[in-house]
Parts: C-alpha cells; sequence; structure tokens
C-alpha cells in the first residue's frame, strides 16, 4: 500500500515558511511546508535539525496554528498528523509585495562600443 493510499484527506502543494514551536513554545525550529491537506502536512527541515515527535505548526503569514504528531521522517522532510483542527485567525504578519520601479537599463553613461 502506498502512502498515497493512506492518507485521509488528500494534500495540496504548498511553498509556506513556517515555525515549529515545542517546549511551552519557548522553543522554535524554521521550516517549509510542502504540502498540506485538512489532517496533515509534510514539512521540509534543514539538515540535522531534531524535530520533536509532537509540536505545534505555526504560519504566521496566514494565522494557522495547529498541534502535529510525527507520522514519518525521511532525511529533512517530516509528516505530521493534525492532533486537533488547525485554528486560523488575522494573520500575525503582513505579506505584502510592492512593485518595483523600473530599473535603468543601464548604470553606464556611455556605450561601449
Amino acid at each position: 500500500m502506498s502512502e498515497e493510499d493512506k492518507r485521509v484527506a488528500p494534500r495540496k502543494r504548498v511553498l509556506k515558511g513556517a515555525r515549529i514551536a515545542f517546549n511551552e513554545r519557548s522553543s522554535t525550529l524554521s521550516c517549509t511546508v510542502r504540502d498540506m491537506s485538512d489532517t496533515g502536512a509534510r514539512l521540509r527541515v534543514a539538515q540535522g535539525q531534531a524535530v520533536p515527535s509532537q509540536f505545534d505548526l505555526i504560519i504566521d503569514a496566514d494565522g494557522f496554528e495547529a498541534p502535529c504528531s510525527v507520522a514519518w521522517r525521511r532525511g529533512e522532510e517530516v509528516g505530521v498528523t493534525f492532533d486537533a483542527p488547525p485554528t486560523v485567525s488575522a494573520s500575525r504578519r503582513a505579506q505584502v509585495i510592492t512593485a518595483l520601479e523600473k530599473a535603468p537599463t543601464s548604470i553606464r553613461r556611455k556605450p561601449i562600443k
């Protein structure tokens, strides 16, 4: 039976920065959420980071928080299941992208011949 067959809910691919919070949220690790469903997620952590078996997953840009348990570990990736339904509140960090002004075509004063 493949891993895909074991899933309760389909996962969607995402690419979001997140935090793994543990020790009553006094310790955190940075991670990237690679895919997510209603029941869990696949996270990528930096090589060598020890991820605890239970923690809170926090995505500040979305106001998302969920208590998690590790379901599997494979190299730099960790599969987690949500222990309770995630909560989504107002974003704690604004993610604003502004258009860049048109850059000059060249910084040289005279063209090279």
